[in-house]
């Protein structure tokens, strides 16, 4: 007569920051997530898919980046939340600088417009 295993088969969690990352997020019941899929499609019309996964935890912001690209390679990308803090300060400080430049735009058309004929003003620079 064969004896009978006792012993339950083992299972092996996967030990990769963005395994880890997700899971503990996944499990986390305060987290908050957005989900985005993106197909980039090239001149050629080459499919490279991107999936975006954001989690909000506490103010502060973790995404997942999966990219898949037509050849078969695959990439996970996790960005911590100081690196997502840092793009969201840069993209800021693009729109307001942004607005600037339309708005001195505006203004120098609306001069030129009018035939007004005022130099604009010039920073001093300290010496």
């Amino acid at each position: 007569m064969a004896e009978k295993q006792t012993e339950e088969p083992s299972v092996r969690l996967a030990r990769d920051e963005f395994t880890v990352e997700r899971r503990r997020l996944d499990g986390h019941p305060e987290a908050v997530k957005a989900s985005s899929r993106i197909d980039v499609t090239d001149d050629y019309g080459n499919v490279t898919t991107w999936v975006v996964d954001l989690y909000r935890l506490e103010g502060a912001v973790t995404a997942f980046i999966q990219r898949g690209a037509p050849n078969g390679d695959y990439d996970r990308i996790v960005m911590p939340p100081l690196v997502t803090a840092t793009i969201s300060r840069h993209q800021a400080g693009l729109i307001t600088k942004h607005r600037r430049k339309v708005a001195r735009r505006s203004v120098a058309d609306l001069r030129a417009e009018s035939g007004e004929d005022v130099p604009d003003k010039k920073r001093k620079r300290g010496r």
